[in-house]
């Protein structure tokens, strides 16, 4: 750098220190205020005086600010009775100061802001957030957001059906009322008062994570505590915090069960065991009759052989008929012991459903088998000939 390049800087520097000097003065002779809050600022103010219509806050600047009482009208009642001199609040500033008078300030707006402000950082994080249901209107849900309302369309509403009628819709979103939900921000628009969030993107998120940590805990033998979510011919599908476990038929409970719902019913509560996980395929089997007493045990002592029970005809085969007698503890009637020697088609005596009374012939728990006859029961009860 050439001499005069050095000089000229040398004098460029010395007029800004000049000029910082100067306003410093005037700051302090003058009392300038550096700090001087513009419309629509958001600050933190402390309350100076508590008036009768209104509130004097201090905003940091060399001038105090009033929130009027046509603002505080706007805020929660018990909020108002709850403030005190010397408290912080939030305010932003309504209208700037003109010669000589004070800021005029809104409470009700700075609660608004502030919101607004947390609902971007939870749009600029993806953090998933817990908010109740309050209201409805043709598109969808509104749920409370401090002192906002967010907005759930009905598309990003979990289970909402499709093709409804008006009062279908209408009464759908009324069950909705009063329940929280796990809610994502996805827009948000304060000059156009926008706030729209998604409860299904939330609860496939939720569930994604829920389930990344079950299949790190779960395993074969646990017992755990579910929710059945729906129904199948073959069996129910039960949430057991994330994943949707399969309780096959078979494993519902003891006893000849042709549907879940015949033992089942949505939403409901059950406990369950673990029996197999496929962590690759994010599959889980449980049983439900594994966690139930089991008939079998004690079954000599409540069906004696030669007693007479009642029964109930299940199905049909080649060889015979099986009959219940009790939930989980089924016999089999051998086509020998149907009818008399002299029924040309002994099978065709009885049919799914009829009730019977039958002879204990034999009775082996280890394999759960139990020995049954209508002939030898009927002689018993025939009445002796003269």
């Amino acid at each position: 750098m050439s001499e005069a390049e050095r000089m000229e800087t040398t004098s460029v520097g010395d007029e800004q220190k000049s000029s910082d000097l100067q306003l410093f003065e005037q700051y302090l002779s003058e009392g300038l205020d550096l700090d001087m809050p513009g419309r629509g600022d958001l600050r933190e103010g402390v309350i100076v005086e508590i008036r009768p219509s209104e509130l004097l806050v201090n905003v940091g600047s060399k001038r105090d600010g009033v929130v009027p009482q046509s603002d505080l009208a706007k805020l929660d009642p018990e909020f108002v009775k709850s403030l005190r001199e010397g408290q912080t609040v939030d305010v932003v500033v309504a209208k700037q100061p003109e010669d000589d008078s004070v800021f005029l300030l809104s409470i009700a707006d700075a609660q608004q802001k502030r919101d607004w402000l947390i609902a971007e950082q939870l749009l600029e994080s993806g953090a998933i957030t817990t908010r109740k249901v309050v209201g409805f209107n043709k598109g969808g849900l509104t749920v409370e957001f401090n002192h906002l309302r967010g907005f759930v369309p009905a598309s990003h509403v979990v289970d909402m059906p499709r093709n409804l009628n008006e009062d279908q819709r209408r009464n759908e979103f009324e069950g909705h009322i009063g329940e929280e939900m796990r809610l994502k921000v996805i827009e948000v628009d304060p000059k156009r008062r926008r706030l729209v969030m998604s409860q299904m993107l939330a609860e496939r998120e939720y569930r994604t994570a829920q389930r990344e940590e079950l299949f790190k805990s779960l395993a074969v033998g646990d017992v755990v505590e579910g929710v059945v979510r729906s129904m199948r011919p073959f069996g129910a599908f039960v949430d057991i915090g994330g994943v949707d476990g399969l309780l096959h038929v078979s494993e519902i409970g003891y006893g000849n069960i042709n549907h879940p719902r015949d033992v089942l019913s949505v939403g409901q509560t059950i406990q369950v065991q673990v029996i197999r996980i496929d962590a690759d395929g994010q599959r889980v089997a449980l049983s439900r009759r594994r966690l139930l007493a089991n008939p079998w045990e004690g079954i000599e002592q409540r069906y004696a052989v030669g007693s007479i029970v009642p029964a109930t005809i299940t199905r049909l085969a080649e060889f015979g008929a099986f009959a219940e007698l009790e939930p989980g503890v089924e016999g089999l009637i051998h086509i020998s012991e149907l009818a008399d020697i002299a029924v040309a088609e002994p099978l065709k005596t009885v049919r799914p459903g009829d009730e019977v009374k039958v002879k204990v012939l034999r009775v082996d728990p280890k394999r759960q088998r139990i020995g049954l006859s209508i002939r030898q029961a009927e002689d018993v009860s025939a009445p002796a000939q003269s």
